[in-house]
């Protein structure tokens, strides 16, 4: 999360001194400054939790102050507006929690299918343990570098019904975990399918359903994942919120060496979006609030963990 924030803003402050900049009707977006904190106690956060005594508990909680910018800016194509280029987040994206940086094109056919092709180039970036399961001395840090491809078919033929496709692979540089089955390198191939039906002209869900295959170099760090979610969005005046609610079961593929069982993970996320549209009377600004939770049960109980969000700040749009 700290990465993502961190790497936008340099993007975001990049992006908009550029010469897109000269031709301002085409330019548009939205730049959210936001602060908040985080809060996890999950054995393989590294912001806390560096000695480890054993492996056979959760570890203590850490908390975290955040404060930076979130957005996107869109630069439009062509005459006919049904085609852009962009970068930064998508507010689809930060309704439900999903804080993917993401620099891509959209297509929009005349059937109403938007094509959305992006590349992402930090949502599996950021620090790992270089050996998690080290016990009696502080852990040492390491980079996991990788990236990943987005392909992704909105309202498909106006039906509601959208695909989300996506590759990703990831490399951690200083491996220290010996055992094999326990190495992370990694590809991951993922697909959702998902619809909006709305409930009213203010009101409608978003269900969604995907599968995610994580192939490791270790069998034991193998997994599959099926998820379900579903988004209640609503907007009464001025104000405009976005409850999520979602689960997953992630089974994995080969025996773990260090607890000797398969592990298997149920994971629990809830998500509120909230905006308070020309706050104080300001045209294009907004207050904007995000708050979630993430719970991680396991049947190896130093792999649970619990994640905790709030943010509060300012949004312009333009």
């Amino acid at each position: 999360m700290k990465n993502y924030l961190l790497y936008t803003a340099g993007a975001l402050t990049g992006f908009s001194a550029m010469t897109f900049a000269n031709e301002p009707s085409r330019l548009s977006g939205e730049i959210i400054v936001t602060s908040g904190y985080m809060s996890t106690n999950s054995n393989l956060s590294t912001d806390g939790n560096a000695r480890l005594n054993d492996l056979n508990s959760k570890g203590s909680h850490t908390d975290d102050f955040i404060a930076a910018p979130l957005g996107s800016l869109t630069y439009r194509l062509g005459d006919d507006n049904n085609q852009r280029v962009y970068l930064g987040t998508s507010r689809d994206d930060l309704a439900v929690g999903d804080l993917a940086f993401e620099v891509g094109y959209q297509y929009d056919f005349a059937n109403g299918t938007q094509l959305d092709a992006a590349f992402l180039p930090t949502v599996v970036s950021g620090e790992v343990w270089a050996n998690p399961y080290q016990t009696g001395s502080n852990r040492q840090k390491t980079d996991i570098e990788g990236h990943a491809f987005r392909v992704k078919l909105n309202n498909i033929n106006n039906s509601g019904m959208s695909l989300d496709m996506a590759y990703a692979t990831a490399e951690v540089d200083d491996e220290q975990v010996t055992e094999q089955a326990l190495r992370r390198d990694h590809d991951t191939y993922y697909i959702k399918g998902s619809h909006k039906t709305m409930l009213s002209n203010r009101s409608g869900l978003v269900s969604s359903v995907s599968y995610t295959h994580r192939d490791a170099k270790g069998k034991a760090e193998t997994f599959d994942q099926y998820k379900a979610e579903v988004t209640y969005f609503t907007s009464v005046d001025a104000h405009s919120l976005a409850l999520t609610g979602g689960y997953a079961y992630r089974d994995y593929e080969g025996n773990n060496p260090i607890f000797n069982k398969e592990r298997t993970d149920n994971r629990y996320k809830v998500f509120l979006a909230y905006e308070y549209a020309d706050f104080a009377g300001w045209e294009n600004w907004s207050l904007v609030s995000l708050a979630g939770a993430n719970f991680n049960t396991s049947n190896i109980d130093f792999y649970e963990s619990e994640e905790y969000l709030m943010t509060v700040g300012m949004s312009y749009q333009f």
